[in-house]
């Protein structure tokens, strides 16, 4: 894979909060190390995807505030000189600032209740806020002068700009992929747009970016699944199930790998160490013991460097397989001691004949069967509770089928003949908006790599009341360009200043 190299960035968590709970001098001595190993510029660009990623929906002033305050701290309380207590009063200072009435930080979710803490719990609350709205929409690839003509009012803006763009819509990747994307396409800028706009120099280095965009948005499309997906190691079990023709036991020590990898690296800064554990997964998938029994294209992938070999897989086309019919009614004998991961079991035996419904699909619906067996195995009757929730469990697995099927046909169909034979299937009154419905969760989330918070959402829409599906499902395309963060990015935009994801 070309131009995948970045910028390793030492360990440096530039929130103070983040490490408030290991002492003053633990935050103060590794915020200083940063400083130093990377200079003030890149400081101040690290601390600008930090934030640009925890605060997605602030605009970029407001992020560019709490960034020039945290930079400025750093410099002062660094200083040979400075007291010892620089760097925590500092800091208690910012997140008094964060609470107040016209404070110019970024206004996130639930700082409210954050706010009515005192000293260090005010501060370990303002660090554990994580913004969960859905993903940012892409913006439009900008056209050659349009890059030329921002970039050539005010450089130093123009990068920072790209740092916040690009980091708000890949808030749960390493920021030292952010830092690299923003370098490569700030060159890209620099060597393209002087003396004169050259085209030709525009498309080679577009074309050397190509595998390494390409990996972001494989990388912060599993990232964001294993952020916001509660089930995405049972989701991830049925999925390799399915690929590769696994069983329970081999599909979830497969899942169980790649999930703790993700859930170890994805909001660390540094990207070695999501590097390391992809690496390290790619052997686990290509072993020799898997590999004899492959398919001829899944060996032509593991041929391929190891990152490579993880998109290549991704790829593939799912075939779908027969396995032992999923128990009905469902036994009691799945919440027995004596039967290990009988619930696993069931969902992953549940979802790993589905080979054309998207892993945010799959695994909202696995989340939604598991949440009601485990209820039902809580219970002091569990037998009588599996016997109500009968009816409701068989509801969910047919609509897991007809996701699959509907996903099977926008695959091998155009959208016309999709919409026509969803049309004869939902006849009667309301049948034009269910049709409609059933079209916008194909387009959205039959996708593999689909927003995985946007699917939640239509699929919880799609199997709520009808009242209220047929409300929210026809305006879900305005409600997502009415949020204030969208209203944000669609001023940048006419500004023309359009950045490439």
């Amino acid at each position: 894979m070309r131009n995948t190299a970045v910028i390793l960035i030492p360990v440096i968590l530039i929130i103070p909060t983040l490490l408030a709970d290991k002492g003053k001098n633990y935050a103060k001595e590794n915020v200083c190390q940063g400083l130093k190993d990377i200079g003030i510029e890149k400081f101040k660009e690290m601390v600008t995807v930090l934030y640009s990623q925890k605060f997605p929906n602030g605009t970029f002033q407001e992020v560019s505030c709490v960034a020039d305050e945290m930079t400025k701290l750093a410099e002062k309380c660094c200083k040979d000189d400075a007291s010892p207590d620089c760097y925590d009063t500092g800091a208690t200072e910012i997140s008094e600032k964060s609470c107040g009435k016209d404070s110019p930080f970024p206004k996130h979710p639930g700082i409210e209740q954050c706010c009515t803490l005192q000293g260090q719990e005010r501060k370990l609350c303002l660090a554990s806020l994580r913004y969960t709205a859905d993903e940012l929409p892409s913006l439009t690839e900008p056209t050659n002068e349009e890059i030329c003509t921002e970039y050539t009012k005010d450089e130093k803006d123009y990068s920072v700009r790209y740092v916040y763009e690009f980091a708000r819509r890949h808030r749960n990747i390493p920021a030292g992929f952010i830092l690299n994307a923003t370098q490569n396409h700030v060159r890209m800028a620099e060597r393209c747009c002087r003396p004169a706009i050259k085209n030709s120099c525009f498309l080679q280095e577009r074309l050397q970016m190509r595998s390494s965009k390409i990996f972001l948005k494989f990388l912060s499309n599993v990232c964001n699944n294993q952020v916001n997906l509660k089930s995405f190691k049972f989701g991830l079990s049925a999925y390799y199930g399915n690929l590769l023709g696994l069983s329970f036991e081999e599909a979830s020590a497969m899942s169980g790998r790649f999930h703790s990898g993700l859930e170890k690296c994805c909001l660390k800064p540094q990207p070695e160490c999501i590097i390391e554990e992809l690496t390290s997964f790619q052997k686990v998938i290509c072993g020799e013991s898997n590999l004899n029994a492959m398919s001829e294209d899944f060996q032509k992938c593991c041929k391929k460097p190891a990152l490579d070999t993880l998109l290549c897989v991704d790829d593939l086309k799912r075939q779908p397989r027969q396995s032992p019919d999923v128990a009905n009614p469902v036994s009691s004998k799945l919440c027995e001691e004596a039967q290990p991961h009988g619930i696993d079991r069931y969902l992953f035996l549940t979802g790993v004949n589905h080979a054309s419904i998207s892993l945010p699909v799959l695994t909202t619906v696995l989340d939604r069967i598991k949440n009601t067996v485990t209820a039902c195995c809580s219970s002091a009757d569990i037998t009588t509770c599996l016997t109500e929730k009968e009816s409701k469990l068989k509801k969910t697995q047919a609509l897991l089928s007809k996701l699959d099927d509907t996903c099977s046909r926008y695959f091998r169909l155009d959208l016309p003949a999709v919409k026509t034979l969803m049309q004869k299937k939902v006849q009667g009154e309301g049948g034009e908006k269910q049709t409609q419905a059933w079209l916008d969760l194909a387009i959205s989330c039959c996708s593999q790599r689909s927003p995985a918070q946007l699917c939640q959402k239509l699929f919880i829409t799609r199997t709520s009341r009808s009242q209220i599906r047929q409300r929210m499902l026809l305006n879900m395309t305005t409600t997502l360009f009415k949020d204030s963060f969208v209203r944000q990015q669609l001023y940048w935009m006419k500004r023309s200043s359009k950045f490439p994801l």
